[in-house]
């Protein structure tokens, strides 16, 4: 709605002080259009936005801010709504993108965890691995490192550990890998994942690809579900209230005009 619209452009404008007006105004469609397509709300997509934009837009510092937004609006979803990975990316904030790992391989590894547990459970784990994984790295005699010390990506993580360990870890080697990382979050992240290396990377190249394709997947998903009659039925009453605010904004003069000229009469019927 229109209300909607204005309370949101005020927000980006509030956690995004650099926007320009055409920005705000670009940012805020942008969130609106994710809301849409993610069956979230333009609160939360807002939010999301300028929390997003403060995590990475360092990273991608070569982006513009509406190429920024643009990319940010093709975040897929996996099997979780728009709030549920809003509040994952709000509880992981910067420890990945610290790391130097890619939005798309921290967005991949989030929605799949969320297959089986909320976004901010999801991100807690997730930084519990990121936190430990170069000490633990080095107390299971592995390297988690590449050339430039920096951590390697979570799917080759999985596969260091799987060279050594096999296709399978069994108690043994799972209490080894708990000792070494120091908790049962950064575990569990190993357990879900570790039989779905494959998987991970697709998504990955997947999430890499809808991040190129920008807004435009986000628009597909927001046409088809307001395709539907129960959401064409909320958009024609969305319509109807903006004619009428659109009426009720032109006949104010008039409608002052006669209050006016009735309030002299009533004076003179006062006299």
């Amino acid at each position: 709605t229109k209300a909607d619209f204005i309370t949101a452009a005020y927000d980006i404008k509030s956690g995004i002080a650099s926007l320009t007006d055409e920005g705000v105004a670009q940012f805020t469609e942008l969130a609106g259009l994710t809301a849409k397509a993610t069956k979230s709300t333009t609160g939360e997509m807002t939010s999301l936005f300028a929390t997003g934009y403060g995590i990475y837009k360092g990273y991608y510092s070569e982006l513009s801010d509406l190429e920024f937004g643009e990319m940010f609006a093709g975040v897929k979803a996996y099997k979780t709504s728009g709030s549920e990975m809003a509040s994952a990316i709000s509880a992981l904030g910067g420890t990945a993108t610290s790391a130097n790992v890619p939005l798309e391989e921290q967005l991949s590894v989030l929605g799949m965890l969320q297959a089986t547990m909320s976004g901010s459970e999801a991100a807690t784990k997730y930084k519990a691995l990121l936190n430990a994984a170069t000490g633990a790295g080095e107390k299971l005699g592995l390297n988690f490192l590449d050339a430039d010390k920096q951590l390697r990506s979570l799917p080759e993580i999985l596969g260091i550990l799987k060279s050594k360990y096999g296709d399978t870890i069994d108690a043994v080697e799972k209490k080894k890998i708990k000792e070494a990382f120091g908790s049962d979050e950064a575990v569990a992240v190993i357990d879900l994942l570790y039989g779905k290396t494959g998987e991970l990377q697709t998504g990955i190249l997947d999430m890499y690809d809808a991040l190129g394709g920008g807004s435009s997947a986000a628009q597909e998903m927001a046409t088809a579900i307001n395709a539907t009659e129960s959401q064409k039925y909320t958009v024609l009453k969305q319509r109807l209230h903006n004619v009428t605010e659109e009426l009720g904004v032109n006949l104010l003069p008039t409608v002052n005009d006669w209050i006016g000229k009735a309030g002299q009469a009533v004076g003179k019927a006062s006299e």
